[in-house]
């Protein structure tokens, strides 16, 4: 061959005529346009060659962006071996472009020097040139080269971007040298017919292409000979291709044949291997970056990050937000490989909120296909193989946000469902809409991207408004089902059937939001029929945000005092009590729906308002009115629906508690903890607002404390935290530790625990919006700041902030109780008399809230003051007053602390006999919690005493 040159530099020979790079004998397999811009540079080696100069020879029609060179460069570093460190044969001109920086020989006009030293193998198959390195495929590779050994067709079906030919052709590499005549690559998506189908497999083989019956000429070349034949990219050829497969299937025995596309060929015999997405961190799991990078999806986009951006290193901050994007994105290899090249221009959290417009986003492909350089393109190649028919319904379907059934798709796409079945299963052999199979039956989801690409598409439509309103007519009548469902399905199987259509209520929320008064009725069918979902997965701004709105049009739609009026002024005063506090329109709202269920003589919902009232009047510290609510509970229960009864008790034992009744309360308690538990899966979760395993175990962990029971009480206290997390009902999970976990296993000193459910809960509350809870999680960071500081000014100031918050939301019930633990702080930091100035606030609380419960404790602290102070006597008479009223109450852990502090204050008056007889009936009251705080203090001070 005359005109061919050869170049030697290092190791390497490139022989540009024939497409080769050679290492030694090995040739070096590299893509078409790396090689391209090597030649380019090497025929100019020691001089710059300009950017501009290299994107126009290697794409003379093609407008592509400045990252394409770059992407190849970095490919074309890593296939000649450059290592950090070492000598670079490619220099970076920054603002100009590159050199090549090593020596080269150039090997004359005469008969290529290379050419007989090109291996065997090299000639024996058209393969491309593997540049960058494969992610997450190891497995999918193995299997597919077993299947060849089994199969002679298979095919490699998956959604455009999934990394379709990539696999084919590492598969293809490793059987190179198991075919005798080879293996042959026919690249299908340039063709735009399929007459030349046949002619393309016959030019990449080396069959006659100039024949009249070129498909028999392929099938007579191939009859005698050992190949494997990689047919890529024949979605939009399946019929011809599969006529093509059969053909060469029949007449050459030895050949095998591996398709890419995305839909199945159809054929007796065709092994379908479906590529999904490539693997991700789940949603649950936080991960750092060392966790991260031991996923695929994370490791193809730290790569191709690199390429783009030197100086990018995964951080522990950014890995969450990367394995955000990368699940956003389906695992596609393509998108995210898209999504790194824009790390330049954006960052990672720039990545993350752009991909609102993630079509725009993703562009700018290096070199290949035009169908594979953005994934608008890729996705538009899918869909414009689609009937008119088919298109349209999956338009239509891209209204849903999440899974969607046969039964959803027919109803946005006012089809019958034997023909929306059929079309859906058509499209989801094109891979364009995937298939979750489970218990319940099938359902279908389109991928991110495809579906932020149909919603363009129904928005250029003509289609979109009456699409979005038959969904949300259809998620309408769906969640009206899941509110009559609710009372007779377990808890389980109706948030596993109803949970996932909270995406689709959403969106079909923002279509109805607007003035339009044709929107109100149905938005507020929509929010109605949504309300049990909410409060199933203790969504509680959120439902107080609709609710509100809701009430709003209930007057220009003229259906006031009707039962949907008591249903969502019901979800409005039970939301806003927590997302807004104890406000008197909360109040308001509550009576409302309280009359009209009365009128209504609905019991359901009759009993759910007396229960939140109650719930309502004890954290205002209306204690006495309260107990008359509840009795009205468990008479309309008793007669109605007894089993609404253990709710009731659950709340008379917190008013009794308040109220200083501390034996009935606890004989009440564990009577229902031990007989009138649900099963965790129940009908009517949270049928009063909170779960009631978690609202009992919680009243009774508190009643089990003050009892003088420390230990069982903090078991109990954590079995509420812990039903309240597997129930995955927030709203339980912040009570159960506002109440219960954090308070107890602070009293007990165990604060490191402590703190660790004070983090859960102040988490929780911010996700949440749950403001009536958020003072609590504030008030234990105070806390436990005083209990670890000796003079703790912080964790003082930090709990005086926690009681203005419990005031702004009128959540008063315990504020005796914060003030004697902030008059403990003051005193810990010599303020005495501003600890007096808490006391006396803590007193007025009990008086106006009948709040007897906590008196005892103010007046053991009352007496610390006066001791400090120098009043002996007086402080001796308080805390005999605070002994004795505790042991009226049944309240034994005051009574120990109180004992405790008499018997220090005896024995600094040299009255040891008598601190010893105050304090032993005292400590032999308790058979349990010896490693307590005050009962560590308790006999320690015997033991001192003896």
């Amino acid at each position: 061959m005359v005109g061919e040159q050869s170049f030697r530099f290092g190791p390497f020979l490139l022989v540009p005529a024939r497409q080769a790079l050679l290492r030694g004998d090995t040739p070096v397999r590299i893509g078409g346009r790396a090689l391209e811009i090597l030649a380019a540079l090497v025929e100019k080696a020691g001089d710059i060659v300009t950017k501009t100069e290299l994107m126009a020879r290697v794409w003379p029609d093609t407008t592509v962006e400045e990252s394409n060179l770059k992407v190849n460069i970095a490919a074309l570093r890593r296939a000649l071996g450059e290592s950090p460190g070492e000598p670079s044969y490619i220099a970076t001109i920054v603002g100009r472009g590159y050199r090549f920086a090593i020596a080269v020989e150039t090997m004359g006009d005469g008969p290529d020097p290379g050419r007989d030293r090109l291996p065997t193998s090299l000639r024996r198959n058209n393969l491309p040139a593997p540049t960058t390195r494969i992610f997450g495929r190891e497995a999918v590779i193995d299997s597919l080269r077993r299947d060849l050994e089994a199969a002679r067709l298979i095919s490699i079906v998956g959604p455009g971007g999934s990394g379709k030919t990539t696999v084919a052709l590492a598969v293809a590499e490793k059987a190179l040298g198991s075919f005798r005549d080879g293996v042959w690559l026919v690249d299908l998506s340039l063709l735009q017919g399929p007459d030349l189908l046949a002619t393309a497999v016959a030019g990449a083989i080396g069959a006659a292409k100039h024949v009249p019956d070129v498909l028999a000429a392929v099938c007579e070349h191939a009859s005698t000979r050992e190949m494997l034949l990689v047919l890529d990219s024949c979605e939009h050829l399946v019929e011809t291709a599969a006529v093509v497969a059969s053909a060469l299937l029949a007449h050459a025995p030895r050949v095998k044949i591996l398709v890419t596309s995305r839909e199945p060929l159809v054929m007796l015999g065709e092994r379908v291997r479906r590529l999904d997405g490539l693997p991700s961190p789940p949603p649950d799991m936080v991960v750092t970056a060392r966790e991260a990078l031991s996923y695929p999806a994370i490791q193809l986009f730290v790569e191709r990050a690199t390429d783009r951006l030197e100086s990018f290193v995964l951080s522990d901050a950014d890995a969450p937000v990367v394995a955000s994007l990368c699940r956003s994105l389906d695992g596609l290899a393509l998108a995210i490989e898209l999504a790194a090249t824009r790390i330049d221009a954006f960052g990672v959290a720039g990545l993350v909120q752009q991909l609102d417009d993630r079509l725009r986003l993703l562009s700018g492909r290096r070199a290949g296909p035009e169908r594979q350089r953005t994934l608008t393109a890729t996705i538009d190649w899918s869909y414009s193989l689609l009937t008119q028919e088919d298109a349209a319904l999956l338009r239509n379907v891209s209204v849903f946000v999440g899974t969607f059934e046969i039964a959803g798709a027919a109803a946005v796409g006012s089809l019958p469902v034997p023909q929306t079945t059929y079309a859906l299963a058509q499209l989801a052999a094109k891979s364009l809409l995937a298939i979750d199979l489970d218990t319940t039956g099938i359902a279908y989801r389109l991928l991110e991207t495809t579906r932020e690409y149909c919603v363009a598409q129904l928005r250029e439509s003509c289609d979109e408004a009456a699409a979005r309103q038959r969904h949300a007519e259809y998620v309408c009548r769906i969640l009206e089902r899941g509110a009559l469902e609710w009372t007779q399905r377990p808890a389980r199987d109706w948030v596993a059937a109803y949970g996932p259509v909270l995406g689709d209520l959403r969106a079909a929320l923002a279509w109805a939001d607007g003035d339009e008064p044709i929107k109100r009725p149905l938005r507020l069918r929509l929010t109605v029929a949504g309300l049990a979902l909410w409060n199933h997965l203790s969504l509680t701004a959120e439902c107080q945000a609709h609710a509100a709105r809701a009430v709003e049009d209930l007057a220009t739609v003229g259906i006031a005092g009707t039962q949907i009026e008591m249903m969502l002024q019901l979800a409005l005063a039970a939301t806003s009590m927590f997302t807004q506090g104890l406000k008197p329109a909360t109040r308001s709202a509550m009576q409302r729906a309280l009359d009209i269920a009365i009128k209504l003589r609905d019991t359901e919902h009759h009993l759910r308002i007396l229960r939140m009232k109650a719930s309502y009047e004890l954290m205002l510290a209306e204690n006495e009115q309260a107990t008359r609510t509840l009795q009205q509970f468990v008479e309309v229960s008793s007669t109605r629906d007894p089993s609404a009864l253990p709710d009731g008790e659950a709340l008379l034992g917190i008013a009794e508690m308040a109220q200083g009744q501390f034996p009935p309360a606890v004989y009440r308690l564990e009577r229902l903890f031990e007989r009138e538990l649900n099963d965790p899966s129940h009908t009517r979760f949270a049928r009063f607002l909170a779960d009631r395993n978690v609202d009992v175990a919680t009243a009774l962990a508190i009643a089990q404390w003050h009892a003088g029971r420390p230990d069982t009480a903090a078991r109990t206290a954590e079995i509420a935290a812990e039903w309240a997390t597997a129930s995955k009902h927030e709203l339980s999970l912040c009570n159960a530790l506002s109440i219960a976990t954090c308070p107890i296993l602070y009293l007990n000193a165990r604060y490191a625990d402590c703190e660790r459910y004070v983090a859960i809960l102040e988490n929780q509350v911010e996700r949440h919006g749950i403001l009536l809870w958020r003072p609590m999680a504030l008030l234990y960071r105070g806390l436990l700041t005083c209990a670890r500081e000796p003079h703790p000014v912080e964790g003082v100031a930090t709990i005086e902030r926690a009681i203005t918050e419990f005031r702004a939301v009128n959540n008063v019930a315990q504020l005796s109780y914060f003030f004697s633990m902030l008059a403990q702080g003051l005193i810990k930091c010599g303020r005495y008399d501003d600890a007096n100035k808490a006391l006396e606030s803590g007193f007025e609380c009990v008086r106006l809230g009948n709040v007897v419960g906590t008196l005892p404790e103010l007046l053991r602290i009352q007496a610390t003051i006066r001791a400090l102070e120098g009043e002996w006597k007086r402080a001796e008479e308080l805390l005999v007053e605070s002994m004795s009223m505790s042991q009226d109450l049944g309240a034994r852990a005051w009574r120990l602390r109180a004992a405790n502090d008499l018997a220090r204050l005896l024995t600094t008056r040299s009255r040891s006999s008598e601190a010893r007889s105050t304090l032993t009936p005292v400590l032999a009251d308790f058979s349990e919690g010896f490693t307590t705080p005050d009962l560590v203090t308790a006999a320690a001070l015997l033991a001192a005493l003896d």
